[in-house]
Formats: structure tokens, C-alpha cells, sequence
């Protein structure tokens, strides 16, 4: 079975409904499954919780490809020899000036 693995050693233990609960909702701020944060605590691993929750970079990610979209009919536009307005440009700058102040503000929390 684990032969071709580079950690081929399996450790067990037992928690109570309560216990596992608790490393659970732990892991879960770190955004780790609950067997890598008992490694890393085994470990006495350093641990952070992430800056950005999950549902935040999710947000990040669907507003950058929303911007990713516009900025493709652009530059179609652009290869079809259309005129750019620079409104348009100017309202893609706006939004991605948003998008990193949003980005820097999770950051810093």
C-alpha cells in the first residue's frame, strides 16, 4: 500500500466526540483537514491561520475573472482594429485598484 509514498508510517489515536470537535473547528481556522493539523501540532509546527478566509479569496477570484473577461473583449476589440474608449480602460483601472485595496485590507487583518 505504501510503498511508493514518501511518509509510508501511519499513526492512530483515539479522541472522544468532543475532543475531535474541537480539533476540528481548529483545523478548520487554519483551513487544514484535521489529520495535517495533528501533524503539524505533533510537530510542534509554527502555525498561522490565514490571512484571507476561504470565502474571501473565492470573492477575489470571481471579480478577477470578471475583469479578466473584460479585459479579453478589449483586447479583441483592439485586434480587430475597433477603437478603445478610455472610459472603458479608465473603469477597468477603477475596478482593480478596488480589487487590491480589498486584497491589502485582508491582508492587514
Amino acid at each position: 500500500m505504501g510503498e511508493n509514498r514518501k511518509e509510508n508510517r501511519q499513526i492512530k489515536f483515539r479522541v472522544n466526540d468532543k475532543e475531535f470537535a474541537r480539533l476540528e473547528q481548529m483545523a478548520q481556522e487554519m483551513q487544514m483537514s484535521v489529520p495535517s493539523f495533528c501533524k503539524k501540532q505533533a510537530q510542534k509546527a509554527r502555525l498561522r491561520p490565514p490571512k484571507i478566509n476561504r470565502e474571501g479569496a473565492f470573492e477575489i477570484a470571481r471579480q478577477l475573472r470578471g475583469i479578466g473577461n473584460n479585459v479579453n473583449q478589449l483586447t479583441k476589440r483592439a485586434n480587430e482594429g475597433k477603437a478603445i474608449p478610455q472610459d472603458e480602460l479608465q473603469e477597468i483601472k477603477k475596478e482593480l485598484q478596488a480589487l487590491w485595496q480589498q486584497f491589502s485590507e485582508a491582508l492587514q487583518k
